[in-house]
C-alpha cells in the first residue's frame, strides 16, 4: 500500500452502489449513527454546511431537505457520482482526498456555518491537515460535528496490538456486497481523538456514546440488544474558537 494512496479508496469504489442502496436502512447506519448526526446538527435551515467524506450523499440529502445548502467531497469518484444523483439542488460535490489540503482557495475561508463528517475521518491517519482545513472554512463559533468509531468499539472489533496511538487495521465487510470487501482503517485511542481537536483550535462542546434508537428494538432485537451494551460509534461536537 502506498503511503500517499487513500487507504479506503479501493474498498469504497467497490461497494459504492451497494452502500448507496443499503446504508439508508442498515441497522448501524440508519438506527444508530445517522439519527445521532441528525440530532447533533439541530436546526439547519438557511445554513451553509461543508461535508467531509460525503459518501453517496445520504446525510446531505437530509440536510438539504431541512433547508441547508451543502458543499461536500469524497475520495471516491463513484460516491460523488451517487451524491450528485441523489442531490441535484442546493448542493455541490467534488472529489478530494481529505488527508491533503482541499482544492478550495482562501475565498472560502470563514464561509461555512458548520462542517460535518459522518464516519469519514477515521480513514485519515494524521488529522492535523483536515482539522486545519475545517477550521479555516468555518465562521467564528462555527461547529464541526462528526461521528467516528468509538475507541472501545474499535478496540473490540480490530483487536490491535496496542491500545495507544493511531494504528493501521483492516476488517472484512460482509454486509454490503455479495463478495466480502477488505476495509482498511485506523484504530485511534481516545487521546488521539481529543488532543488533535484542541491543537487545531477547537473547543469541545459535547461527546456522546451512541446507542440505537428505539425503532431498532422491533426491527432487529438482536442488534438492538448488542449495540445497547457495546460501544459502536461516538459523536463529537466542537466549536471554532
Amino acid at each position: 500500500m502506498s503511503e500517499n494512496k487513500p487507504i479506503a479508496l479501493e474498498a469504497y469504489e467497490l461497494l459504492a452502489e451497494s452502500f448507496d442502496r443499503l446504508a439508508p436502512s442498515k441497522a448501524e447506519n440508519a438506527y444508530i449513527e445517522q439519527p445521532a448526526m441528525r440530532k447533533a446538527v439541530g436546526e439547519v435551515r438557511g445554513l451553509k454546511i461543508f461535508e467531509a467524506g460525503c459518501g453517496p450523499g445520504i446525510l446531505a440529502e437530509y440536510l438539504i431537505h431541512e433547508g441547508a445548502k451543502v458543499v461536500g467531497y469524497d475520495v471516491s469518484p463513484k460516491m460523488i457520482e451517487l451524491a450528485k444523483k441523489r442531490n441535484q439542488k442546493n448542493a455541490m460535490f467534488f472529489v478530494a482526498d481529505g488527508a491533503i489540503p482541499l482544492p478550495l482557495d482562501t475565498s472560502h475561508n470563514g464561509q461555512f456555518d458548520m462542517v460535518v463528517a459522518s464516519l469519514a475521518i477515521d480513514y485519515i491517519k494524521d488529522w492535523s491537515i483536515p482539522l486545519a482545513e475545517f477550521h479555516r472554512l468555518l465562521k467564528p463559533k462555527g461547529k464541526f460535528i462528526f461521528t467516528i468509531q468509538h475507541p472501545l468499539g474499535s478496540w473490540n472489533w480490530y483487536k490491535p496490538e496496542c491500545a495507544f496511538g493511531v494504528q493501521y487495521v483492516e476488517a472484512t465487510w460482509k454486509g454490503f456486497n455479495q463478495e466480502p470487501v477488505v476495509m482498511p482503517d485506523y484504530y485511534r485511542s481516545f487521546e488521539e481523538v481529543i488532543n488533535p481537536l484542541i491543537n487545531a483550535g477547537f473547543k469541545i462542546k459535547k461527546i456522546e456514546d451512541l446507542k440505537p434508537i428505539d425503532a431498532l428494538r422491533t426491527l432487529d432485537p438482536f442488534k438492538f440488544g448488542k449495540f445497547s451494551k457495546l460501544a459502536s460509534f461516538m459523536c463529537v461536537i466542537v466549536e471554532k474558537e
